[in-house]
């Protein structure tokens, strides 16, 4: 009974937290403008923040520091992108400045996480920028919460065939399965009400909600094997029953500039 009281404790505060967090989400797009960027801005700078602390690095370290400011600026700052190699060689530097305490390999993975934990929410800002942009943004949204939720409640009810146990064990072959065809369905009929009825359109929202399903779970996948590199079982503790910033963004991390790129691509902007 005790450890069914958990469970169902963990439960609600997953669902208190998910409310919340789309509440927020969703009311900052509409907003967009500076509201939009400084909650992504925030997003990119602790999603840094986790996979600095996997890595043991303090939080007051001057790599971690120069992590922070970059992240930051490369989501408020479009003419940043171009100069993602100044955190490289910033972080090159304090292997000398700092070679008992950081090293090369560190610098690498600190690079990698910065640039990682920023590039996703640019791109949003840039999609927000777009005609249509709330339609945009949240439509990659959707792509990355059906593909979620459609995987949970498929894969809870088949079960059946691991889909890479070593990685992520809890996921399923028909989790993974349910949450594609869940995200092609929700985006075409999210991207039909929103952006585009036209009926040569549609093939083109499924196939976008078909990219980002696969490019999510590739992206949850990267976050699992991260997070099984540095034996941790959460990137963090902040948002109540989800972990850290980085498990509930892990998605959109990888999905977002696939997904900008695609759409940039396949619904060509002035």
């Amino acid at each position: 009974m005790a450890a069914l009281n958990e469970v169902e404790s963990v439960l609600l505060q997953r669902i208190v937290t998910a409310i919340i967090g789309v509440a927020l989400v969703v009311g900052t797009t509409w907003l967009g403008g500076v509201w939009l960027a400084v909650l992504f801005a925030a997003i990119a700078a602790t999603s840094t923040l986790e996979i600095g602390a996997m890595m043991k690095v303090r939080p007051s370290s001057a790599e971690s520091i120069i992590a922070l400011i970059f992240a930051v600026a490369m989501v408020l700052f479009p003419r940043f992108v171009g100069f993602w190699y100044v955190l490289f060689y910033l972080l090159l530097v304090l292997t000398i400045v700092r070679r008992e305490q950081f090293s090369f390999s560190g610098a690498g993975v600190l690079f990698a996480a910065a640039l990682y934990s920023s590039y996703a929410f640019r791109t949003m800002l840039d999609l927000r920028a777009l005609t249509d942009g709330f339609g945009w943004v949240l439509l990659v949204f959707i792509g990355i919460w059906s593909t979620d939720t459609g995987a949970f409640f498929v894969g809870r009810a088949f079960g059946g065939r691991k889909l890479l146990p070593e990685v992520s064990p809890k996921k399923t072959v028909s989790g993974a399965l349910g949450g594609f065809i869940s995200a092609m369905v929700l985006t075409t009929v999210a991207g039909v009400v929103m952006i585009d009825a036209s009926l040569g359109r549609w093939v083109f929202f499924a196939v976008l909600g078909a990219v980002i399903s696969v490019a999510g779970q590739l992206g949850d996948l990267v976050e699992s094997a991260l997070k099984r590199h540095y034996a941790v079982k959460d990137s963090g503790w902040i948002l109540p029953g989800h972990g850290g910033v980085l498990d509930r963004f892990d998605s959109l991390l990888l999905a977002a500039p696939i997904a900008y790129h695609l759409i940039m691509w396949m619904f060509p902007h002035p």
